[in-house]
This record gives C-alpha cells, sequence and structure tokens, in this order.
C-alpha cells in the first residue's frame, strides 16, 4: 500500500509520460528536473507502480501540458451589425456622421424607413441626399437630412436614434444567448 508521500500513476499519467517522451529525450527530462534517467525509464516502462510526492513536484511541471492538453480556442464574441467600412471619404465625416451610420446600420429595413421619414418629418422641406459612393442609397438619403439639420435639430435627432439603437442591440444579444 503506498504511504502518502507517493501517488498511484494512472492511465493518463502514463501517457502524458509517453508523449513528454517523445518530445524531450531522457537526458533533456533528467537535466530539467534532476530525476535520474533510470527511474524515469522505470516510469516509462511501466515497472515502477508510485512516485514519491518530491518527484512528482520535479516532473508535473514539464507533464502539465501533456496533461491539461491544448487551450480551448476562444472564439469572439458575435457581431451585431455590419463590420467596420475602412473608405477615404468616410474618414473626412465628422464624428457625429459616423456615429448615425453605425446605429443606422444595426436596423432592419422596416426600421430604417421609419428613421428616414422622421427625418424628412423634422427637416419639413426634402434635402438633397449626399454623394458619397461607399454609402447606400438609404445612406446618403440619411446623411442629407442629417447635415440639412440645424445644430440643435442634429443633437435631438441622433439621440433618439441612439437610444432606439442602444434597445435594438440588447434586444438582439438577448436573442444570442
Amino acid at each position: 500500500m503506498p504511504d502518502k508521500t507517493e501517488k498511484n500513476f494512472n492511465k493518463e499519467f502514463l501517457e502524458a509520460v509517453e508523449k513528454c517522451s517523445e518530445n524531450l529525450s531522457f537526458e533533456d527530462i533528467s537535466r530539467l528536473n534532476g530525476i535520474r534517467i533510470e527511474l524515469l525509464r522505470r516510469y516509462i516502462d511501466r515497472r515502477a507502480k508510485n512516485i514519491r510526492n518530491e518527484t512528482w513536484d520535479k516532473i508535473y511541471p514539464l507533464l502539465r501540458p501533456y496533461l491539461e492538453g491544448p487551450a480551448p480556442i476562444k472564439e469572439p464574441p458575435p457581431r451585431l451589425g455590419a463590420a467596420y467600412r475602412r473608405h477615404p471619404e468616410l474618414v473626412e465625416m465628422i464624428s457625429e456622421q459616423k456615429v448615425l451610420l453605425d446605429e443606422f446600420a444595426i436596423f432592419g429595413d422596416k426600421e430604417k424607413k421609419q428613421i428616414l421619414k422622421k427625418f424628412y418629418s423634422a427637416l419639413g422641406t426634402p434635402a438633397k441626399p449626399t454623394e458619397y459612393t461607399s454609402l447606400s442609397a438609404q445612406e446618403n438619403e440619411l446623411m442629407g437630412s442629417f447635415m440639412a439639420m440645424d445644430k440643435e435639430t442634429r443633437e435631438t435627432m441622433l439621440a433618439e436614434v441612439t437610444a432606439l439603437a442602444t434597445a435594438e442591440a440588447r434586444r438582439q444579444r438577448t436573442e444570442l444567448f
């Protein structure tokens, strides 16, 4: 019966020792942790049934990668909305325009049409759409209306769209998880 200063070998331990010995020679293992080569051979040949705790403490750091396996690959969280667009003409936009575009992208077609109607009604008269080649027709209409507004109306409309986009993002996240 093994005493409390010894550990029993199990199949997982023996497999880890074999995998370790495939990547490192007995001499390397012995040199790295100070265990005699003869003792290592007994472990690998399965002639020893137990291992002393002090020997285990020396060999465990070498075996740990083979016992635990590879670290699981972490996938990035799912993206809500479209990916960031890089285009030279978008660089020239003011930050409110960029925020508006990001928020507008999270909505479906029905909601986008409603937002455009709100922008048209806030202006009173139709505005000329912008002519950004990197934007869709809807986004150019939105930008044209947004830039035709006075500063106070812009801020109000952007705040409304931000509130709607925040609620939509929360709704979409609850559906993901």
